[in-house]
């Protein structure tokens, strides 16, 4: 049985450009977001989270002047800045209106590259509070959730991916994450069964 004590529910971008139709990549992700209900499983996780008494901390993504300082942008980052992805201040860059942090939600300061281990204060955020199992979800599947699994790992948490409670820029990409979710993690499961271990721990 997990200990709460020692255990985050790590949450990649919950914002509208990723989760909300009308979202700046919505063409590209949208399909997957509706197919695996990712809002919804992941609302529903969050509420057992808390109530198990597990910390929720959200890793986010922002940019404002970073659309034309970067000099050698790459192929993500060029999707994102052309689009003005996560633009601070703007829509696309607020929380999804069913994943609004409350007062005890962790909110990590915002990740510039794909992971907020080297761009952003998650691991000390998490280490402060002597967290060493993370349950990973959020966006997206094969990018910024992959990316968080792989250094969380290599930084030694325990990481179990919820693996349909994301999703990704198409059918292949989803499909390349979740191998690359089975080779990397401690554990590769489904929204369902997190819930219900988190269920477990709260009675």
């Amino acid at each position: 049985m997990l200990d709460p004590k020692t255990t985050a529910l790590l949450i990649v971008d919950p914002q509208n450009d990723f989760l909300s139709e009308g979202g700046v990549v919505w063409d590209l992700v949208g399909e997957t977001v509706v197919r695996n209900q990712v809002v919804s499983k992941l609302k529903t996780l969050i509420g057992a989270a808390k109530a198990a008494g597990i910390t929720v901390v959200y890793s986010p993504h922002y940019y404002d002047k970073e659309y034309t300082a970067w000099d050698n942008p790459n192929f993500i980052d060029k999707v994102m800045f052309d689009r003005r992805m996560f633009e601070r201040g703007g829509w696309g860059a607020e929380w999804h209106p069913d994943l609004v942090p409350d007062s005890e939600t962790v909110i990590c300061a915002p990740h510039k590259n794909l992971s907020g281990f080297h761009t952003s204060d998650v691991d000390i955020q998490l280490r402060k509070r002597g967290i060493k199992t993370i349950y990973l979800a959020g966006m997206s599947a094969n990018l910024c959730v992959e990316s968080h699994l792989r250094d969380s790992e290599e930084n030694g948490y325990e990481v179990i991916v919820i693996n349909d409670a994301t999703a990704a820029a198409g059918d292949d990409a989803y499909k390349a994450a979740l191998v690359n979710f089975g080779f990397i993690a401690h554990e590769s499961i489904t929204a369902s069964e997190a819930y219900n271990r988190f269920k477990e721990v709260s009675g």
